[in-house]
C-alpha cells in the first residue's frame, strides 16, 4: 500500500546574479521547512538548486487534491476563446 503524501503551498526565492527570483508551489510536506534549500524541477525538466523556502502555508493538501495548473490554464483558454485560432485581418 502506497503512502499518501501531503503537500503544502510554499513561497521560495533564489538569487540569480543581481536579481532575486520568486516562485510559489505546492511541495511535499517533508520539504516544507522554513529556510531549507531545495532543488526544484524547471519547465525543461532540469533540476535547479538554490531555492530557499521563505514562506510555508498552513493548509495541508492530499496529493490527489493538489491543483493542476495545466488543467486550469486549459479550461481558462477554452472558456475565454484564447485557444481558438486567430483571424488575420
Amino acid at each position: 500500500m502506497s503512502r499518501k503524501l501531503n503537500y503544502v503551498q510554499c513561497t521560495m526565492k533564489r538569487k540569480l546574479g543581481g536579481s532575486v527570483l520568486q516562485t510559489t508551489s505546492y511541495i511535499p510536506q517533508q520539504f516544507a521547512v522554513l529556510g531549507k534549500t531545495l532543488k526544484l524541477r524547471g519547465d525543461d525538466d532540469h533540476w535547479v538548486d538554490g531555492w530557499v523556502v521563505e514562506r510555508v502555508g498552513y493548509t495541508r493538501v492530499a496529493s490527489d487534491s493538489v491543483p493542476d495548473y495545466r488543467k486550469a490554464i486549459r479550461n481558462h483558454r477554452k472558456l475565454t476563446g484564447d485557444s481558438l485560432p486567430r483571424n488575420s485581418a
